[in-house]
């Protein structure tokens, strides 16, 4: 599972959301400094229209329309409702008051607007030299949120195929067969997930081969030993009929373990909710033990678990408790959070990891064969604990879920 603050995604938000208060920082420093610049236009505006008015104040309402026209100052028909009266500073007031003309000043979404006032006529005005400036911060703020947008986006759907390539490995790690998907991007993204459904398509032919080659294998070497287990049952029993029976018995069994090793690398796990005592009755009716061989105390916990191969493993450690047993019945103990497997007999003469592998020890040296090891990869394939204690000439073998 991804930590989430590792998430290639979650960096990818952080920076994103990192950016966007930066640029909202630096469009409300950018909007002050606006304002400054704009207040400062309208105190040089406001100056530049007293000096106009000094010198049109003679000029009729029309000839003053056109003059002010000229220096920037738009003529209106009228204040529009939305309009506010601005309070003049007292500079600013003294500046414009004039005999006879009288100048108050509105601002509405647009601007600011002049009204002139004379003996003879009403002019209303706006002053255009502000309206060019005003929106600027904000269009160069949605330009560079729009960008910023957009690559977020980009990113964001360049980078999503990674979730999918990751649901892919993760299902195929755990089994399951996944379908070969070529990805039609140019990216580096498209370009490893490419390479990954080449090489699982390999691998699948791989595997497809050695599990023919194994089989195969198999099915020729169980009928000559069929053959020879029927020749011995024909013949007068005798020391060397005897062994020779132990060999093809113990031949079987190896082929037996080689098939469910070849089952448990395929990675075809199919779990299912079923109850352990299911499991451990099939395991010992597999075995062919006698009842009284085994002391066994059912629980009635379920487990979720692939059925054919957690019998497998039952089995196998229920097969070398018994054959390595100095006296029986063995114990099998059943929990909520374990199941352990029990007998009595010598200490181990060699460690218990060495026993835990494969194809490491011989019968006769007290080694434990293929059994542990098959059940030691099972309880890995399905994430349980193998653990293995000997006290007071007692060997425990417990599974815990």
């Amino acid at each position: 599972m991804i930590i989430r603050r590792y998430s290639v995604f979650f960096k990818l938000h952080a920076f994103f959301v990192i950016a966007s208060i930066v640029l909202i920082l630096l469009l409300t420093s950018a909007y002050h400094e606006q304002e400054a610049q704009r207040q400062q236009l309208f105190v040089h505006r406001s100056i530049e229209l007293s000096n106009s008015l000094d010198l049109i104040e003679p000029l009729t309402c029309i000839e003053q329309d056109k003059k002010l026209n000229m220096l920037g100052f738009k003529s209106i028909s009228s204040i529009g409702g939305k309009a506010q009266l601005l309070i003049l500073p007292g500079f600013l007031e003294e500046k414009l008051r004039l005999n006879d003309v009288s100048v108050s000043m509105y601002r509405d979404e647009k601007g600011v607007i002049y009204a002139l006032t004379r003996e003879h006529c009403v002019m209303f005005y706006r002053d255009m030299a502000e309206g060019e400036t005003y929106y600027f911060v904000w269009f160069l703020f949605f330009a560079l949120m729009g960008g910023l947008i957009s690559i977020y986006l980009l990113l964001w759907r360049n980078l999503l195929p990674l979730k999918h390539l990751y649901e892919q490995i993760k299902r195929y790690g755990e089994g399951e067969t996944i379908p070969h998907i070529i990805s039609q991007g140019k990216d580096e993204i498209a370009l490893i997930s490419n390479a990954f459904y080449r090489a699982l398509e390999k691998q699948n032919k791989l595997k497809s081969s050695r599990e023919l080659f194994l089989r195969n294998i198999m099915h020729e070497l169980k009928t000559p030993i069929m053959k020879g287990k029927l020749i011995v049952e024909l013949e007068e029993p005798s020391a060397n009929t005897t062994l020779l029976g132990k060999l093809f018995l113990r031949m079987e069994h190896l082929i037996i373990q080689m098939a469910e090793i070849e089952k448990m690398h395929a990675f075809h796990l199919q779990r299912t909710p079923i109850a352990v005592s299911t499991m451990v009755q099939t395991a010992i009716e597999r075995l062919i033990i006698p009842h009284e061989k085994i002391s066994y105390d059912p629980c009635d916990q379920i487990i979720t678990v692939d059925k054919e191969l957690f019998t497998s493993a039952l089995q196998n450690l229920i097969d070398n408790a018994v054959r390595h047993a100095t006296s029986l019945p063995i114990h099998i103990k059943c929990t909520e959070q374990s199941i352990c497997i029990q007998n009595r007999g010598e200490p181990l003469k060699r460690p218990v990891e060495e026993a835990l592998e494969a194809f490491v020890t011989e019968r006769n040296e007290g080694g434990l064969g293929l059994g542990l090891y098959i059940a030691q990869a099972v309880c890995e394939m399905h994430g349980f604990h193998l653990s293995y204690t000997y006290s007071e000439k007692i060997h425990s073998f417990c599974i815990r879920f």
